[in-house]
């Protein structure tokens, strides 16, 4: 997959930081959409462009790709936070993106959205249900383009140094943990990977997967 520019949305989280990261690395063009709150000096010791925006505000989100040429754009839309965040900040940039035409999309959910809900405890989901709902509704907006869309549906974020690294996989029934930095690794992959294209992938440590019907872990072919 052809991808020459790189927008991460929401790149002031740890997943995001290491996703602008590892496209500069790659020589990409990255540009890191933080919120107007957030200080830009990481990014600009890293060497990549930096814009404010609020996901909330559909206008902060189409004033970021003004500009902007679509060929070989690809977006990495990381945003996590309120409901409203999860759900209208998420929404209003698949839809932005989807009507002025980009191609390639990554957005980040979370195991338990969708038909991956029987994979959440019933007790955990009582705390985060309304975050996994909100979620939901952004992954059903992107699943109704036609964009190049890759969904990562992460596990559990944790700061431990898992020793494992980010694994995605092919399924609705695993569950997990997973460092932030290790979960930009697999984003990233991900991105990168036209073999990606249409597929729901879970990601989680490789030492911290757990399958809730006991199936075998077989990683994703990338």
């Amino acid at each position: 997959m052809d991808v020459q520019t790189l927008l991460v949305v929401c790149a002031d989280s740890d997943t995001g930081y290491r996703v602008a990261q590892l496209g500069h690395r790659a020589g990409l063009m990255v540009i890191a959409a933080i919120r107007r709150h957030s200080d830009p000096g990481m990014f600009d010791r890293l060497g990549v462009k930096v814009v404010h925006a609020n996901p909330v505000n559909r206008r902060d989100i189409a004033a970021i790709f003004v500009n902007l040429n679509l060929d070989g754009l690809a977006v990495a839309c990381i945003i996590g936070g309120t409901s409203l965040l999860n759900s209208e900040g998420n929404m209003n940039v698949v839809n932005v993106a989807n009507e002025i035409g980009v191609r390639r999309f990554v957005l980040v959910t979370s195991i338990g959205c969708g038909d991956s809900a029987d994979a959440v405890d019933p007790f955990v989901k009582a705390f985060v249900g309304k975050a996994l709902t909100a979620k939901t509704w952004a992954e059903r907006a992107l699943l109704a383009t036609d964009m190049d869309w890759t969904i990562v549906r992460a596990g559990g974020l944790l700061r431990r140094n898992f020793k494992g690294g980010a694994m995605l996989l092919d399924s609705r029934t695993v569950t997990g943990h997973i460092n932030p930095t290790d979960l930009g690794d697999g984003v990233f992959r991900a991105l990168i990977s036209p073999k990606t294209v249409g597929r729901v992938l879970a990601a989680v440590d490789a030492e911290q997967a757990v399958d809730s019907k006991g199936e075998p872990l077989i990683a994703a072919d990338l």
